[in-house]
């Protein structure tokens, strides 16, 4: 009988086994589907950011980022199952992005690995221009006549590295990102070396005053001991004044000094040319380095760069420079009216301008002459119009930009020991001072065993001093101390410079001078020097303080210090906190 009861147990919980069985496979197999889900991390993300690509690292399958909103830089891992896509939705593989793009990515906090990146279909881009000002101290900088906003929240690269606003130069090109009106990064595309002379004395003839050209990019009137930046490349060479007249060929490497060897040069009787000068209207004056010139008639002048200003009442006055370089020239001038001007003169302005236009038109068969109608250009009495395209270079000014303020200086008091160039022009050794200019200037620091840097600085207007203490500089290596070129010899132009020179330079021979130093963004600028007359600051700080830390800078030495975790970099585009 109990053999019997306990069978029957055995058998109703079979049953009831089974039962269950029957009625459950589906919540079972639901269960285990879902487990293979939560399993499977493909597609999945919890924090998205659009950011700005810091680095890509192919063979560690990295890519650091640069988060707009915090300014903060995190690095995430990529895989095959990480989708990448161009503007278009086409799939792209990580090699093809570039240092500076925009993208939207997706990705794991908790792995920092991507899900998705797509290159945003928001962003814009200005590619390789020099016509950019970065340095204008209120927030704001200039590309391409377009006013963006930019703060030290923005990528700022130079060969690979983080770099300041104030890292670069009107020469140098660049590459602009941005997404409405801020500027997310800036990266440099081609950079800049340096070009002086082995002397500014031949035949005891001095060669300050003279202009020296690198091909279409610079025309730089020559100061003492001075050394300009130029954009690195080949470039036909030509020293023109004071009876010299010299070409030749020249390289100019990034970050180097090319020395022009002067003992190549011969003197000779300065030539003249005749310039006639047709000016609409014909009531308007002409003056050319201050003398007041004929119209109408040929006008005899030195071979060479000059300033001319043209004034008549009623129309805008147009200060330029004038390039003669042939026996016989004729300069033809329209001038602008000047809306402002009163109603009565206006209408009589209105018919002369009227009838000389029409003579003007006639006789005009140069392309310069044509520029000749734009402010800030140049105008060249060469029947080849070479200087229509030039960038010019001196330091004298009558827009306002450039002004001295009395009885106020510039002091450099750091780095120690390093000569300092001011728009070209040699100042002196660290520490220093010149008297204070306004505007947006270039300064050069040099030092015999050091690589040379330099910095674009903008002045204010205040009655006040300014003191400069600039970040040390970089020991050349032994590998690289011959590195620096030299145009048709070796000559090196640290025996040209005072090394005991620390004395007020406020004197013509340095950048308190407004004739003698090469500032590239006076009113005689070329119709395409946008690409240097406009550089000023997008962050509003200055190079000055070596401590300082602006845009874009990640550490002086180019490499990041401790890295932000992904989540946190990302927590304000991701909503998370």
């Amino acid at each position: 009988m109990k053999k019997a009861k306990k069978l029957v147990k055995i058998i109703t919980a079979f049953l009831m086994v089974q039962v269950m069985v029957c009625l459950l496979p589906d919540k079972a197999y639901a269960l285990n589907d879902s487990a293979k889900v939560n399993v499977s991390l493909l597609g999945k993300y919890d924090s998205a950011d659009t950011a700005t690509i810091r680095l890509v690292d192919p063979d560690q399958q990295k890519i650091r980022f640069r988060n707009h909103t915090t300014g903060k830089t995190y690095t995430l891992t990529y895989d095959n199952t990480s989708m990448m896509y161009d503007v278009h939705g086409n799939p792209i593989s990580a090699r093809l992005l570039e240092q500076g793009e925009i993208v939207d990515v997706t990705f794991l906090k908790s792995t920092k690995h991507i899900t998705t990146l797509e290159k945003s279909k928001e962003a814009w881009i200005i590619d390789s221009t020099r016509r950019h000002d970065l340095v204008r101290n209120d927030g704001t900088v200039v590309i391409k006549d377009k006013v963006l906003k930019m703060d030290s929240r923005a990528l700022v690269l130079a060969e690979d590295q983080p770099a300041l606003a104030e890292d670069i130069l009107s020469t140098d090109s660049i590459c602009v990102r941005g997404i409405g009106k801020d500027v997310y990064s800036v990266v440099v595309t081609g950079g800049h070396g340096y070009v002086s002379l082995s002397s500014d004395t031949v035949e005891n003839q001095s060669l300050v005053g003279a202009w020296i050209e690198l091909g279409s990019e610079v025309i730089y009137k020559i100061s003492p001991n001075m050394m300009l930046s130029a954009p690195e490349g080949d470039y036909k060479l030509q020293i023109l004044g004071n009876g010299a007249n010299y070409q030749s060929e020249v390289n100019v490497a990034r970050n180097q000094e090319t020395v022009v060897d002067t003992s190549n040069i011969i003197i000779s009787k300065p030539k003249e040319g005749l310039v006639t000068f047709e000016i609409t209207p014909d009531t308007a004056e002409v003056f050319v380095d201050g003398k007041r010139m004929l119209t109408g008639v040929p006008q005899s002048i030195q071979y060479g760069y000059h300033n001319l200003k043209v004034i008549a009442e009623g129309y805008k006055t147009q200060t330029k420079y004038l390039k003669v370089g042939t026996p016989d020239s004729v300069i033809q001038i329209e001038l602008e009216k000047d809306e402002d001007s009163a109603a009565s003169s206006s209408a009589t302005s209105e018919d002369e301008s009227a009838s000389s236009k029409s003579t003007a038109d006639k006789s005009n068969d140069s392309s310069s002459e044509k520029s000749s109608r734009e402010k800030n250009s140049s105008i060249s009495s060469n029947s080849a119009s070479e200087g229509s395209s030039k960038k010019v270079s001196e330091n004298s000014s009558d827009d306002g930009k450039n002004k001295v303020i009395e009885g106020y200086k510039i002091y450099f008091d750091e780095p120690y020991g390093a000569e300092v160039y001011f728009d070209g022009s040699y100042i002196g050794m660290i520490p220093t001072n010149i008297k204070k200019i306004s505007g947006t200037h270039e300064v050069i620091l040099k030092k015999s065993g050091y690589q040379t840097k330099s910095y674009r600085i903008s002045i204010d207007k205040d009655q006040s001093d300014l003191s400069y203490k600039f970040p040390a500089l970089i020991k050349v290596k032994k590998d690289e101390s011959d590195s620096g070129s030299s145009a048709g010899s070796t000559a090196s132009s640290d025996d040209s410079s005072d090394s005991g020179s620390t004395g007020d330079s406020g004197s013509s021979s340095d950048s308190g001078s407004s004739s003698d130093s090469g500032s590239s963004e006076d009113s005689g600028n070329t119709e395409d020097s946008g690409s240097s007359a406009d550089s000023a600051s997008s962050t509003g700080s200055s190079a000055a303080s070596s401590e300082s830390t602006s845009s874009g800078s990640e550490g002086s030495s180019g490499s990041s210090s401790k890295e932000e975790e992904a989540g946190d970099a990302a927590s304000t585009a991701s909503g998370e906190n």
